[in-house]
Formats: structure tokens, C-alpha cells, sequence
């Protein structure tokens, strides 16, 4: 006979309320995991479309297509505002991978909480220091 445990329904909201920092950690790094891989996807979709000349028999026209499709997209404020929100994404995957890695090299397993905070904090001020330079011009 096998043994259930009953973990709560669905609407138990106040689970998240008991999450600790390390469950913080994980759920936010598997889903900005997801966001880079959805985001990798559509870059590679957005830039074939502007590849679609032949760059033997085009000469400069596939430059053309290229740098068009980029400006355009550069044009609008929303993709400025995306692009700020991808950089945010990846700089938290990057510091909680990097956090991660000396967790399980063994090194700071008594401060995860602390370094955890520390690169949310860090993500986000490298996010605010960058918007001057993805808005500047469209504002």
C-alpha cells in the first residue's frame, strides 16, 4: 500500500507565504530559464525573416533587409522597454547561476538566503543603471 500526503489544494495561497528564500531562488530561476529559452526561439525567428534575400545575388539588398528590420524594431518603445526587461532576465539567471554553482561547490551554503537577496539587488541595479542607454533617443 502506498502512502499520500496531502499537500493542500491549488487555492492554498498561503503556502507562498511560507516559501523560503531558496524556493524564491529556484522557482524565479526556472522561469527566467524558460523566458531566455522562448526568447532565443523568437530572436532566431525575428532575424530569419530579415535574411530573406539571397547575399550571393543580393549584394548589398540582404545588408539592407538586415539593418532595416533592426531599426525598425529599434524604433518602437515597447521593444526598448522588452529589451530592458530581457536584460533584467538574464543578468538574475546569471548571478543565481553563479550563486548556485559555489552552493554546490560547497561554498556559501550557510549565507544562500543572504546571497540570494544580494543578487536580486544586484539585478536590479544594474537594470536601473541600463535604462538610460535602452530608452535613450525614444523618450
Amino acid at each position: 500500500m502506498s502512502q499520500t500526503y496531502d499537500r493542500g489544494t491549488v487555492e492554498s495561497y498561503g503556502r507562498w507565504r511560507e516559501f523560503s528564500a531558496g524556493m524564491w531562488a529556484w522557482i524565479l530561476h526556472k522561469f527566467t530559464g524558460w523566458i531566455l529559452v522562448g526568447y532565443l526561439f523568437t530572436h532566431i525567428a525575428v532575424l530569419s525573416t530579415a535574411t530573406g534575400v539571397d547575399p550571393a545575388s543580393a549584394g548589398a539588398g540582404a545588408t539592407d533587409l538586415y539593418t532595416a528590420t533592426l531599426s525598425g524594431l529599434e524604433s518602437l518603445l515597447v521593444v526598448r522597454f522588452l529589451e530592458v526587461g530581457l536584460l533584467a532576465v538574464a543578468v538574475f539567471h546569471i548571478l543565481n547561476g553563479i550563486r548556485l554553482l559555489f552552493v554546490d561547490l560547497g561554498m556559501g551554503l550557510e549565507v544562500q538566503d543572504k546571497s540570494f537577496y544580494a543578487s536580486v539587488i544586484l539585478t536590479g541595479a544594474i537594470t536601473v543603471a541600463s535604462v538610460p542607454t535602452f530608452l535613450g533617443g525614444a523618450l
